[in-house]
């Protein structure tokens, strides 16, 4: 049996250094389209294509912004489950970090999914994902399937989503919040150094609580879809 196992112990010395490691940190550009809204006009000029995760180890930045026009941030910790918001919209300059109480708000407060894994792999945005239907509470839509990848290093990157159940980071999914839906496609990832200081908050935020910063999101998503 001995003999057996020293045989065998090359091989599995190999397979396991051929597992490639997850990326530690990187950015990922996302595309946003609105498939379930008539965007035109004022609209189809001021609301946000695109959106940035930036991640080192398990913190991550996400970032959906209009040029100059606004800019919201997610900074969001998989490892102590913390969450930092921002705007920068006009004179709102906000930033509020939830308390446990206001993270589990945060979370009731989204639509709840039925995920269900399909076992369906592909290669998207260079990354390597896996899918899963979704199917939302008395759903009158037809939705495209999730996809998520476990390349990267953090194991529950939507965790305060509904999606918290998923394994990996999200490559193609729906997020819907403020009264709005967005369907977002990874398009490129991009391997690099991430510096502590790109999670840094701007000096020029002020702090309110998460009732008022979710009040006066409202109100931007509230223009935008007017």
């Amino acid at each position: 049996m001995k003999k057996i196992l020293f045989l065998f112990a090359p091989l599995l010395l190999l397979v396991t250094s051929c597992k490639p490691d997850k990326l530690q940190e990187g950015e990922i550009e996302y595309a946003i389209t609105y498939p379930n809204s008539e965007i035109s006009g004022f609209m189809q000029a001021i609301l946000p294509e695109t959106m940035t995760i930036t991640f080192k180890g398990t913190k991550m930045k996400t970032t959906i912004a209009r040029g100059e026009i606004f800019t919201t941030e997610i900074i969001s910790d998989e490892a102590d489950r913390s969450i930092e918001m921002r705007l920068d919209f006009g004179a709102s300059l906000l930033y509020a970090n939830c308390n446990e109480n206001e993270v589990q708000e945060l979370i009731s407060s989204q639509p709840e999914y039925k995920v269900k894994a399909l076992g369906a792999s592909d290669s998207l945005a260079g990354m390597y994902s896996t899918s899963y239907s979704i199917e939302g509470a008395n759903d009158t839509i037809t939705r495209s399937d999730a996809w998520f990848t476990e390349d990267l290093i953090m194991t529950d990157a939507y965790w305060f989503t509904p999606y918290a159940d998923t394994k990996g980071t999200p490559v193609i999914y729906d997020a819907e919040r403020y009264g709005m839906m967005m369907h977002i496609e990874a398009v490129k990832i991009t391997k690099r150094e991430v510096l502590d200081t790109e999670f840094d908050r701007d000096p020029e935020l002020v702090e309110v609580t998460f009732e008022d910063y979710e009040k006066e999101v409202q109100a931007l998503f509230d223009l935008l879809m007017d």
